[in-house]
């Protein structure tokens, strides 16, 4: 189900089929991202994916990014949901 819609994408609740752990779905249309930068491992992301990378496992109040992909036409985030 649709949490939000905005200029960036829209954000979806969604349940992980491993575990059953509530999930949200971001999707951002690629024309949409404007900066990109790199991730440790030398990969080109997102700027929000890069940050996310560097503050989701130590900082309590931010939603954790499970994991990420790049789709022909848009890149979709899937991030805890609290």
């Amino acid at each position: 189900s649709l949490l939000g819609r905005g200029g960036f994408g829209s954000v979806f609740a969604a349940t992980r089929l491993s575990d059953g752990a509530p999930v949200a779905i971001k999707r951002v249309p690629r024309n949409r991202i404007r900066h990109w930068g790199e991730l440790p491992d030398g990969t080109s992301a997102p700027l929000e994916v890069v940050l996310l990378d560097k503050v989701s496992p130590g900082f309590p109040g931010v939603v954790q990014l499970l994991e990420w992909l790049e789709l022909p036409n848009n890149v979709v985030l899937v991030m805890e949901r609290p």
